[in-house]
């Protein structure tokens, strides 16, 4: 019951017991009052009937006095007058017809109202003739009660009403502070630490605005203070404190966890970028001269890979600068590497006319990236070719002498014509794995992998390579819409919640998201079900359309996740703010996570981060059970992981090649 009901009823209730003890108080007046006037009114008239008829009696004149009585007005006060002789013998008498109760018998009953007796002596001179009995009758007397009592609660609940009308407002405006105070409050616990400029004019409810205010501005620094700490931890142990990009830990464990996902083909290309004579540059000018070339070094990539959120960009050791990019065919790879080396090969230093700066590149490619050490060696191996050449250049791992080019080539594949194809023929295949429970291994939700058909007899491709053809070719809205749509019919009749990885290209789409509304409004029971999952980078690139995009799926009972997370490098400040479900650990920092003493204290500030704002932390990619009791102790809520179970296909189309 609310408090604005609780006042309400109290009030009123005030105004019924006071008219309880009012009424209780009036009645009993009014009893009072009208016995006396019952016992004063039967008393004055047996007294005037007693000279009236004292002449009749002393002639024992019975027509008379029969005359007489029948002269006595009823008008209901009477039940019956009586003149008995001095004897006590019943000369005449005459009764009254009773007066009909329109009071319940319970209220005479309450009231007690009783009859009253006027008696009077008639005599004749001195001679006493007899006595002269007049009986009340109180009737009309509780019939006058009951009606007062009637109107007095009429009145009583018209008031009430009107009380109530004019304290409706009253009371809301009263209360409109505490309303505020609620909402305050609410907004607190999701994160969002607001505070109220308005005080109340009750010196209680300001006082107690003043007090949330302090202690929202309280919270708000300690989180801050929280997530400052955190993305400090993930700085010292992720993140080059020079250049600001991966450190070789960091990008080492993501290599090695996208060559060890099973899920369908990948491929990738790994560039290695070294500045030859760095040494030299220190000796001349200093270190912090040679500093600020490697600091250039790392901007231009970063700037130059910045429409690519799938790149990895690392300082793996002294002047090496490692770049991996997965998703993206032979040719765009040659492409994007010539454009990289190109940018590079102009940066310069304060000295170049004595020291020209020299920057050589290793470069491999590969179809399907199954080992990310075998990488790093052809990478590294092409760097080694450049030793006696003290001149800016890059190679091909493929065009060194003594290496062998990839067996198996994507570049063949027209990606235009691959991915509108897909769209047309439906050309997909839906696999789901399983998210278990920490505490019982109970399967919470299933999570999606789209894959596609191959060309070339070769196995399925992944929704890596895929899904950054289909963004390129700005399908990528189109494939979401298909996956969503062949997953609601065959999930019609599953009660189990389902995760759905979106594109940013369908985030960021309008058109995307009211398709969207109008599909989960169609299908209303799936919805429920539904959670869609983005990768946390795309928080710096699309977050006012995420948010949106969040609204339109709150309104239909969906959900949203994040995927890949702990990786961010700007923060963690919008977690704060942003309505989501749960949270899942990006696999690199999962994988052989009982060995790794860092990444535990990492993972464990990101589970009590997660814990304030109530949202469970999945881990993903547990591969083995030492991994997996090291993440229960560190507060983890549920895993997915080959540990549990492989993907699993639940719906495949007819396949064709190209």
């Amino acid at each position: 019951m609310t408090l604005f009901r609780q006042l309400l009823s109290a009030i009123l209730a005030a105004m019924l017991l006071l008219y309880i003890g009012n009424m209780s108080v009036g009645l009993r007046s009014m009893k009072n009052l009208l016995e006396h006037q019952l016992r004063s009114h039967s008393e004055d008239t047996a007294t005037s009937i007693a000279l009236s008829i004292s002449a009749a009696a002393s002639r024992q004149d019975l027509p008379a006095l029969e005359t007489i009585l029948s002269g006595v007005s009823d008008n209901g006060f009477y039940q019956g007058i009586y003149f008995r002789d001095i004897n006590d013998q019943l000369i005449i008498e005459r009764r009254f017809e009773r007066v009909a109760h329109t009071s319940p018998q319970w209220f005479v009953a309450l009231i007690g109202l009783s009859a009253n007796e006027g008696v009077a002596e008639v005599a004749s001179g001195w001679t006493r003739l007899g006595s002269l009995v007049v009986v009340s009758h109180p009737g009309r007397a509780n019939n006058d009660l009951w009606h007062m009592a009637v109107g007095q609660l009429s009145w009583l609940a018209l008031i009430s009403a009107i009380v109530a009308l004019l304290l409706w407002p009253v009371l809301r405006r009263l209360l409109a502070p505490l309303q505020a105070l609620e909402s305050q409050v609410q907004s607190i616990a999701r994160q969002e630490f607001i505070e109220q400029a308005a005080m109340p004019r009750t010196r209680e409810l300001a006082s107690l605005v003043r007090a949330i205010n302090q202690m929202s501005s309280q919270l708000q620094n300690s989180f801050r203070s929280q997530l400052d700490l955190i993305a400090n931890l993930l700085r010292q142990t992720h993140t080059d404190p020079l250049t600001g990009l991966s450190n070789r830990a960091d990008f080492d464990a993501r290599l090695c966890s996208f060559a060890n996902d099973e899920s369908g083909q990948h491929c990738a290309v790994l560039m290695i970028f070294a500045v030859q004579g760095l040494d030299k540059i220190n000796q001349m000018a200093g270190r912090v001269e040679g500093n600020s070339v490697l600091l250039a070094l790392a901007n231009c990539l970063r700037e130059s890979l910045a429409d690519y959120q799938q790149a990895v960009i690392a300082r793996r050791q002294g002047p090496e600068i490692a770049v991996f990019v997965s998703g993206i065919d032979a040719e765009e790879a040659g492409r994007l590497a010539e454009e990289l080396f190109n940018g590079v090969a102009e940066l310069s230093w304060q000295r170049q006319h004595e020291q020209p700066l020299v920057i050589q590149m290793g470069y491999t490619y590969s179809d399907n990236v199954s080992n990310g050490s075998e990488l790093l060696s052809e990478a590294d191996m092409v760097l080694c070719s450049f030793t006696q050449h003290q001149v800016s250049g890059w190679a091909r791992f493929a065009d060194i002498q003594g290496a062998q080019a990839p067996l198996v080539s994507l570049s063949a594949i027209d990606w235009h014509v691959f991915t509108a194809q897909i769209i047309a023929e439906k050309n997909i295949q839906l696999n789901i794995q399983g998210v278990f429970s920490a505490t019982d291994r109970e399967i919470l939700a299933y999570e999606l992998f789209s894959s596609f058909p191959a060309t070339f007899d070769g196995p399925d491709l992944s929704s890596r390579i895929v899904v950054p053809a289909f963004e390129r070719a700005d399908r990528a809205p189109a494939l979401d819409q298909l996956v969503l749509t062949e997953l609601a019919a065959q999930w019609r009749d599953r009660d189990d919640s389902l995760h759905v990885n979106i594109c940013l290209s369908s985030l960021k789409s309008a058109e995307f998201h009211c398709w969207m509304d109008a599909f989960l409004g169609d299908n209303p029971v799936f919805a429920r079900l539904l959670s869609c999952e983005f990768a946390e980078p795309m928080v710096k690139l699309a977050d006012h359309d995420i948010r949106h995009f969040a609204a339109i799926l709150a309104g239909h009972g969906a959900g949203l996740g994040i995927d890949g997370f702990g990786l961010g490098t700007s923060g963690f400040a919008y977690l704060g703010s942003m309505p989501l479900n749960y949270l899942k650990l990006d696999r690199s920092l999962s994988r052989n996570i009982h060995a790794l003493s860092d990444n535990q204290f990492y993972i464990k500030a990101l589970v009590q981060l997660a814990e304030a704002r109530s949202l469970p932390v999945i881990a993903v990619g547990v591969e083995s059970q030492a991994d997996w009791d090291c993440l229960i102790s560190l507060g983890v809520a549920s895993g997915q992981g080959y540990l549990f179970s492989r993907p699993k296909v639940i719906h495949s189309l007819h396949q064709s090649t190209i």
